[in-house]
């Protein structure tokens, strides 16, 4: 048997309502590797974090990284200028943007 094609995966949405700071990595983690266990494809709605710091985005790294090890997918959406300002800082706005 083949792959699933993308309309057959189970999709979810995971809407972020917390920040992406230091202070939210752990629970963000928690919530990330939850939705991800829950789904093939997650999108993960970012329209209300208006903070992100290097904690922030070494999560959601973390949680791409494992998205790809089990063929998963991790979609960023709506993305605030926090968000992307902080990955053109730091370099990895185009890993985390590629998609497949």
């Amino acid at each position: 048997m083949g792959k699933n094609s993308e309309s057959e995966k189970i999709k979810r949405t995971l809407k972020l309502e917390a920040n992406l700071t230091v202070y939210d990595a752990a629970s963000l983690k928690e919530r990330l590797a939850g939705a991800l266990a829950a789904a093939e494809i997650l999108e993960v709605d970012m329209t209300d974090v208006k903070e992100c710091d290097t904690s922030g985005l070494q999560v959601l790294c973390s949680m791409k990284k494992t998205a790809d090890q089990k063929i998963k997918k991790i979609v960023l959406s709506i993305i605030p200028h926090a968000v992307q300002d902080a990955m053109n800082r730091t370099g990895i706005t185009h890993q985390m943007m590629a998609h497949d």
